[in-house]
C-alpha cells in the first residue's frame, strides 16, 4: 500500500462511565460500568489509518503525567508512528469524560491541556513527513493556530488536506479554500451554516448544507449522518449512503473510524462512493464494542463485515 497519512491532532485519556440513560442537566444517575481508554479524535484517526494498512505518523502533544506515558503507549501499541508526539512536562494530557447510554448514545466533556499548545516548532519538525504524505488530517480540538499553521504548510507542499472541524468552533475564512476535504457530522454541519434540519427535508439539507462549504471554497463536503449514513457533495457528483443495519454498543469512535477509513480509500485512489462505503463500514464495526481506540478494527475485519453484508471491499 505504499502511503503515509499524517495526523495533526489531539490525544486524549478518556474516561467513560456506563448508565441506564444519559443525565440531565443537575441530575446525577447511576452507573453500572466504568473504563478508561486512549482516545481523542486525532489518535483515533490515527490509529485507524495504521490499523488499515498505511502508515500513519502522529503529530500531538500530551502532558508531563502518567497519563501521557499511558496515551502514548497505547498509540504505540496499535502500530502509529508517535516520533512527533511531544510531552509538555508543565500540562496535562487532555481529558474526555464520557457517559455511555445502553443504546450507545453518549455525551462528552473534552478538556484540551496540552492539546492547546501545539507549536509551530513542533509541527516544523515534522515538515518532511508532512510534505510526504498522501494526506494530512486534522481536527478542531487542537489550539487553532497550530491548524492553520499545519494546514498551510500542506497547502505549500501540495499535499491533500482533510479536516474533521470538530468541535464546530468558529474558522477564519482563509481556512476554507485551502482545504480539499471537510467532514463535519450533522451536528457540526448544522453548526456552521446555521441551515436547521427542521426547516428542510433531508435531501434539501444535505445539498445546502455542503454548498454553504462549497461557496467559501472547499473542495469536497463530506456530511457524517450518524445512523443515517453518510453524504457527499463536490459540486459535480453527489453520493449519499445509508448506514448498515447494525445495534450499536458504544458510538465514542465511530466518527473517527469513519474519517480513518474515508482517508484510507481516497489515499489509494478509490472512487468516493467507495471511499464511502469502507469508511461506514469502519464506523459501523468501531460501535459494536465499548470505548475508543480499542474498538477500532483492522483491514480484516472490515471486509469480513462487508462480505457479511454481500458486499466487497
Amino acid at each position: 500500500m505504499g502511503k503515509s497519512i499524517a495526523v495533526l491532532g489531539s490525544i486524549n485519556y478518556d474516561i467513560v462511565a456506563s448508565a441506564e440513560r444519559l443525565p440531565q442537566r443537575g441530575e446525577t444517575v447511576s452507573g453500572y460500568g466504568f473504563d478508561i481508554f486512549t482516545g481523542g479524535k486525532g489518535s483515533n484517526q490515527a490509529v485507524q489509518i495504521a490499523l488499515l494498512g498505511i502508515k500513519s505518523i502522529f503529530i500531538g502533544q500530551v502532558g508531563g503525567d502518567t497519563q501521557g506515558e499511558t496515551v502514548l503507549a497505547g498509540l504505540k501499541s496499535k502500530g502509529v508512528d508517535t516520533g512527533f508526539a511531544r510531552i509538555s512536562a508543565g500540562e496535562r494530557t487532555g481529558c474526555a469524560l464520557i457517559t455511555v447510554a445502553p443504546d450507545g448514545s453518549n455525551t462528552l466533556v473534552h478538556t484540551p491541556g496540552a492539546n492547546h499548545s501545539i507549536s509551530a516548532a513542533m509541527i516544523d519538525a515534522a515538515a518532511d513527513c508532512i510534505r510526504g504524505a498522501s494526506m494530512l488530517i486534522t481536527q478542531n480540538e487542537i489550539n487553532q493556530d497550530a491548524l492553520l499553521y499545519g494546514i498551510k504548510l500542506a497547502r505549500e507542499a501540495g499535499v491533500p488536506i482533510l479536516l474533521n472541524p470538530a468541535p464546530a468552533v468558529p474558522l477564519p475564512e482563509e481556512t476554507f479554500p485551502m482545504l480539499d476535504y471537510i467532514a463535519p457530522n450533522e451536528t457540526e454541519s448544522e453548526a456552521y451554516t446555521g441551515i436547521s434540519q427542521g426547516s428542510k427535508n433531508s435531501e434539501q439539507w444535505r445539498r445546502e448544507n455542503a454548498e454553504w462549504f462549497l461557496r467559501r471554497g472547499v473542495k469536497n463536503v463530506c456530511i457524517t449522518l450518524g445512523n443515517k449514513g453518510a453524504y457527499f457533495f463536490n459540486g459535480g457528483g453527489e453520493v449519499y449512503l445509508p448506514a448498515f443495519p447494525i445495534k450499536p454498543v458504544d458510538t465514542t469512535a465511530a466518527g473517527d473510524s469513519f474519517i480513518g477509513g474515508f482517508a484510507f480509500g481516497l489515499t489509494q485512489g478509490w472512487p468516493v462512493e467507495r471511499s464511502i462505503r469502507f469508511a461506514n463500514a469502519c464506523g459501523s464495526v468501531s460501535v459494536m464494542t465499548k470505548g475508543a481506540q480499542n474498538s477500532i478494527q483492522g483491514y480484516e475485519r472490515i471486509a469480513a463485515f462487508l462480505k457479511e453484508q454481500g458486499m466487497e471491499v
